[in-house]
């Protein structure tokens, strides 16, 4: 970008901020900045070694101008455990210019709702960056490779889903370490060493850790609060109105959601409409994984294949229920025994590692 372009664009971000609470609007200065964007030569995309973790452009998408499209790759070295996002102020690495958005997507894979996703963002010839839950890459590992096929970057967010800053040292590790595997397992190729934590909870020791492993942090700075509505159009507002008033940044979105599976391919458009670009990240290099915890995955990915053998209707994630699939009959129950006398039952053990009771378990499901 010429010095020239780079003190225009920050011209306009500081006029804007001069008139908030005008009727200025701030797609009007994108519209302005897309037509200065489309009269330069687009930018190369970056080549990224031997690992081929480059997104791949489908013919069809090349030189359109009538689509969002990829802007604009960055190749992000994470050697140094980087910090992406609002949550790391003073910590973060801001790479995004003025209308510049990255596009995430957390919690899948959940095939019957990733699909919609990838449809649309094929539609637009854009990428997107999906950080996967460990769990959820294991009882669907098909629609994951689909996801990486499709060029998109595929990241983690831990084994699953709990808050690392309340765990202890080695659950932590366990948490972060076992996700990587078992992504990387599902995949059955490298993936990036990008992570985004659950909840954006983090402790001093979790952050400490994933910078000695050289692993890039994630966090956000425009959140569409998908799993707070099943309402499409509700999701797409809250999304636009945060990303007008903040210019650029991160996005978040969860691919388990209905009203993102619902509304994500109008959202594309109107953010191709406003003048935002999409830039998409790629690691310099590959995640590595640690060999105890690809034993673990292993393990899990061959006792789902086993599953799907048996039970071919088993396609869908076998680890959390579906919300809104018929159950089956009960049992007959046999006749209840004498009543004995009422004895306390044993304090419950808590599993870290178990999300049966887990609360995100009931949002991200539409419970």
């Amino acid at each position: 970008m010429s010095a020239g372009r780079a003190t225009w664009l920050m011209a306009v971000g500081i006029g804007l901020a001069a008139f908030a609470g005008t009727d200025v609007r701030l797609d009007r200065a994108l519209a302005q900045n897309a037509e200065i964007q489309a009269a330069a030569e687009p930018p190369a995309l970056i080549t990224v070694g031997a690992t081929s973790l480059r997104p791949t452009i489908a013919p069809e998408c090349a030189n359109r101008t009538d689509v969002l499209g990829v802007s604009r790759v960055v190749e992000i070295d994470t050697s140094r455990g980087p910090y992406f996002g609002e949550q790391y102020k003073g910590l973060e690495d801001d790479f995004l210019n003025f209308g510049e958005v990255v596009i995430t997507f957390d919690d899948g894979p959940m095939r019957r709702h990733t699909i919609p996703v990838l449809d649309a963002l094929d539609e637009q010839c854009t990428k997107a960056t999906f950080f996967a839950v460990g769990r959820m890459a294991v009882s669907d590992p098909t629609t994951l490779q689909e996801v990486q096929d499709r060029g998109h970057t595929i990241a983690t967010h831990t084994w699953s889903h709990k808050n690392l800053a309340s765990l202890g040292a080695d659950a932590m590790k366990r948490e972060i370490e076992l996700g990587f595997s078992a992504v990387a397992a599902a995949v059955d190729k490298p993936i990036a060493p990008f992570f985004r934590f659950p909840y954006l909870g983090h402790s001093k020791a979790s952050r400490a850790y994933l910078e000695s492993r050289g692993i890039g942090v994630f966090g956000i700075h425009v959140d569409s609060q998908d799993f707070r509505t099943r309402n499409a159009a509700v999701m797409q507002r809250t999304l636009l109105n945060r990303l007008e008033r903040n210019g650029k940044g991160i996005l978040l979105f969860h691919d388990i959601q209905v009203s993102t599976a619902r509304g994500i391919r109008e959202l594309l458009a109107e953010l191709k409409t406003r003048g935002f670009r999409v830039v998409h990240i790629v690691p310099k290099q590959a995640a590595t994984t640690l060999p105890e915890f690809d034993a673990v995955a292993a393990k899990s990915i061959k006792g789902r294949k086993k599953a799907t053998t048996k039970a071919p209707l088993a396609d869908r994630a076998v680890t959390w229920p579906v919300a809104g699939e018929e159950a089956a009959p009960p049992a007959e129950r046999p006749a209840p025994p004498p009543p004995q006398a009422e004895r306390r039952a044993p304090p419950a053990v808590k599993d870290w590692a178990n999300p049966d009771n887990d609360p995100w378990q009931l949002r991200s499901m539409g419970q």
